[in-house]
């Protein structure tokens, strides 16, 4: 049941219980204030079969941690440096409560349900990236490949481009001082799906989307074994 995601299921139950208990004891629980990353070398290939053996980091301007699966993800995630606490992708009522505190501090229900155009990589959104510290990689459309990394300041998009950034390239992506939950990469979850075949969540959005049609709050259902070079994860301590 919840193999697909590297636990057994007693494990999930397990790992799922210590998260509600932190909230009720703790207040709350912690994200990523990032998308995971990587420091050094962009990852340009995955494979379901080889674990990944790049670093995850939790910092901005690190190239997004993608082309991993689900059970890749969650095992990178639970292997941080945690001191006395817990580890893991965000289970989707993390994801939902974290919508929830937006709102609270004043994001309009509409900008995280309805269209997070203004404040995610999204392909639509015409941004201006003046992060020199910041790296790049535009999609070629005529294959969808990712083309090379460039580092320093992309400028102003003007037209409907595919860019990907690396993470936090810009606070005009940052809500409350957590970047990139809209559009940049897919972010894997916990959250099972009612789809047999895509059993798991990926939410937010991508830099290859429209906000409109993905955003913030958007769960998609996909197959676990799938990696691809839109697809990264967001970490949650607890």
């Amino acid at each position: 049941y919840y193999s697909e995601v590297g636990l057994a299921n007693d494990q999930y139950t397990n790992l799922k219980k210590t998260m509600l208990k932190g909230v009720y004891q703790n207040g709350g629980f912690y994200v990523g204030k990032y998308e995971t990353g990587i420091e050094d070398t962009p990852k340009t290939s995955g494979s379901s079969s080889t674990a990944p053996t790049e670093t995850p980091v939790i910092k901005p301007n690190a190239y997004p941690y993608n082309y991993v699966t689900c059970s890749q993800a969650q095992t990178l995630a639970s292997n941080m440096e945690s001191g006395n606490y817990n580890t893991s992708l965000m289970f989707g009522v993390q994801w939902d409560l974290v919508l929830k505190y937006l709102e609270t501090k004043g994001t309009a229900q509409a900008d995280l349900k309805t269209d997070s155009t203004s404040w995610g990589n999204y392909s639509n959104n015409l941004w201006n990236i003046t992060n020199e510290n910041s790296k790049y990689a535009i999609l070629n459309t005529s294959n969808y490949t990712l083309g090379d990394w460039t580092s320093g300041a992309y400028g102003i998009k003007d037209s409907d481009t595919s860019v990907l950034l690396s993470t936090g390239a810009s606070d005009d992506f940052s809500k409350q001082g957590i970047y990139d939950l809209a559009g940049n990469v897919y972010e894997w979850t916990l959250e099972k799906t009612s789809n047999s075949g895509r059993p798991r969540a990926v939410r937010g959005g991508d830099y290859i989307s429209a906000g409109g049609r993905f955003p913030a709050a958007n769960r998609d259902y996909y197959g676990t074994a799938g990696y691809s070079g839109n697809f990264g994860f967001r970490v949650s301590l607890f």
